[in-house]
């Protein structure tokens, strides 16, 4: 064991700095191999320099610090569980972190007392600068909606401004997944603008960190989508894609403009449902048979709004013989060095994650032993066979290849439901005809809970 803690000593001394560097640009590699796209917003309110206290919401395990750590651009130290750093395999990146141990009352083997010491460090790194990476919720959670925050963040701000006389900036961070759970799915991560903290003249430091506490709260519900049940959610999202997907191009919009729909949209909805749960009740029905109708003939609304006119035809074909021609091949030979990695790696993370929320943590961590593995076994192989040379250039367009190969099957199921709609307006345009009808009347229903949204309350 003392072998073991010998490189974390020395890591604790100071020989962390290249290490921190290559942890981000590790973090940053898997954002962007496990998610199709991560969009930050308002980065600018994050200083670059000084002490920083870091408060997110915690809906994904331990990919939310990576996320994190991938977006920010500098060294982010995180609060974790005391149960996490007894973890063999996770021990050293904790100890590149710098992360500090939590001591939580619900843990076996934790000694809550011991956060007296945690405090210390915490004031510490403030002192020196350092960003502080904190979850108030206290643990990772399904929820639909943020849980009750703890007053540690809180605590931990006032307790660094009475130790300095100034306080970190406290920077609520919200991260917004839109499929948990799903491969290449997307993440919109939005930092709130920093929050005053100070003590009022007379105000006990109890109160100060229940008001406080309070702003977190508030800040956080801003820069997250909250509702009351997942259902909710779903009809919402549902609600915003029918409207979304109706406008050809503007169905690429940034997740930051469809995030500040969802919102509004939230409100809408959730303004009606107080006043009339028929109505949306009946509205999400009707959606619902929609979905339904559309299903059943493998056509998306989206398909209702384009044209066929021989100009799109023509850049269509064009585009698709341009995919097959020159992607496909070099896709094709991507998939036969990834393609048992990735059947793996798909069978054994949801059996191996304890919990749904905790399907993308154990999907990346799985998929880098694994890929690494089987990567590093053909790289020897071919060494063996052709010597270094061809066994580095390999190695490097392994990669590459496999990126290819995620977009070359996207754009195949792309072109291929394109071609079948496309042929399928052709022969019936009566369905086309029927799905149009379907849609204006949806379209009118929804149109009539945005007016109910703003009616004057009777009385009023």
């Amino acid at each position: 064991m003392a072998r073991f803690d010998r490189p974390l000593r020395w890591i604790a001394r100071g020989g962390v700095r290249p290490l921190q560097a290559g942890w981000r640009w590790f973090c940053r590699a898997v954002v962007t191999v496990f998610y199709r796209s991560c969009e930050v917003n308002g980065l600018e309110h994050l200083p670059r320099n000084g002490p920083v206290l870091l408060c997110a919401n915690h809906p994904n395990a331990l990919i939310d610090a990576v996320v994190i750590q991938a977006a920010v651009p500098r060294n982010v130290h995180p609060l974790a569980r005391s149960g996490l750093f007894r973890n063999p395999l996770l021990r050293p990146f904790l100890a590149v972190m710098q992360a500090v141990p939590v001591h939580r009352r619900q843990d076996a083997e934790a000694d809550p007392a011991r956060n007296a010491g945690m405090f210390e460090q915490c004031y510490r790194m403030l002192a020196a600068g350092r960003a502080l990476l904190i979850f108030p919720e206290g643990e990772t959670h399904a929820d639909p909606s943020l849980r009750a925050l703890r007053s540690g963040a809180a605590r931990l701000a006032l307790g660094a401004l009475e130790r300095t006389g100034s306080a970190p900036a406290v920077v609520p961070a919200g991260l917004n997944f839109t499929d948990v759970g799903r491969f290449r799915s997307k993440v919109l991560l939005r930092f709130h603008p920093p929050l005053e903290v100070g003590v009022r003249e007379g105000e006990p430091p109890e109160e100060a960190a229940v008001r406080i506490t309070a702003a977190i709260d508030q800040a956080l519900r801003r820069v997250t989508l909250n509702t009351e049940t997942w259902e909710e959610q779903d009809f919402m999202r549902r609600v915003e894609r029918f409207f979304r997907l109706r406008q050809g191009k503007y169905r690429r919009r940034s997740l930051t403009v469809r995030f500040r729909a969802l919102q509004k949209l939230g409100e809408t909805l959730h303004r009606v449902r107080s006043r009339y749960p028929e109505q949306i009740a009946a509205t999400a029905r009707r959606l619902h048979q929609f979905e339904r109708l559309c299903k059943r003939f493998g056509v998306s609304d989206y398909h209702l709004t384009v044209s066929n006119s021989p100009t799109l035809v023509m850049r269509f074909v064009v585009r698709s013989l341009a995919v097959i021609g020159l992607v496909l091949p070099l896709a094709a030979w991507g998939t036969l060095n990834s393609i048992v990695p990735y059947l793996l790696t798909g069978y054994l993370a949801p059996r191996l994650a304890a919990d749904r929320y905790r399907y993308d943590t154990a999907k990346a961590a799985l998929g880098m032993g694994i890929f690494g593995a089987f990567w590093a076994g053909q790289t020897v192989a071919v060494n063996a066979t052709l010597r270094a040379a061809p066994a580095l250039l390999y190695a490097l367009a392994l990669p590459p290849s496999a990126a290819l190969a995620l977009y070359a099957r996207r754009e195949r199921e792309r072109i291929l439901d394109n071609m079948r709609v496309f042929f399928l307006f052709l022969r019936k345009q009566e369905v086309r005809d029927l799905l149009e009808v379907k849609r204006t009347e949806l379209e009118q229903e929804l149109r009539r809970i945005v007016q109910l949204a703003y009616r004057p309350e009777p009385g009023a």
